[in-house]
Parts: structure tokens; C-alpha cells; sequence
């Protein structure tokens, strides 16, 4: 896995935390407002963590965001 940037520690720690606690990934704009960020950085951050092999896309549903094993 490649190394992250402070905002996308920031954002995986979130996304991490909800999906331990609720057992399923937050919306982008649920990412957006915890990290006061616009929805299009929210999700241009949830894209680039995927591209580093941080996060897994599921398709076909929505929240469909795993953490890469």
C-alpha cells in the first residue's frame, strides 16, 4: 500500500471508525460534513484511497466501501 497524505489519514480513520461502529461505510456527504470538506474533495479522497489500495469499491449499491484486507 502506498503511503497517505494527513487529509487522507484523516478521511480512512473516519471511514474506519463508522464501519466498525455501525458495520457499514458513511455517504460521501456524510464523509464531507465530518470532515468539513465539499462533497466532490470527500469524494475525490475516498477515490484516491481506493487507488491506494486502502479502501475496496463494491459496485452496484451504495455505501459499498470496505477496508482493503
Amino acid at each position: 500500500m502506498k503511503p497517505l497524505t494527513s487529509k487522507q489519514h484523516t478521511v480512512l480513520s473516519m471511514i474506519t471508525r463508522h464501519i466498525r461502529r455501525y458495520g457499514y461505510a458513511p455517504t460521501v456527504q456524510e464523509v464531507a460534513n465530518k470532515t468539513g470538506r465539499s462533497k466532490t474533495a470527500a469524494y475525490s479522497l475516498i477515490s484516491q484511497l481506493v487507488a491506494k489500495g486502502h479502501l475496496e469499491r463494491g459496485y452496484g449499491k451504495s455505501r459499498h466501501l470496505k477496508l482493503a484486507s
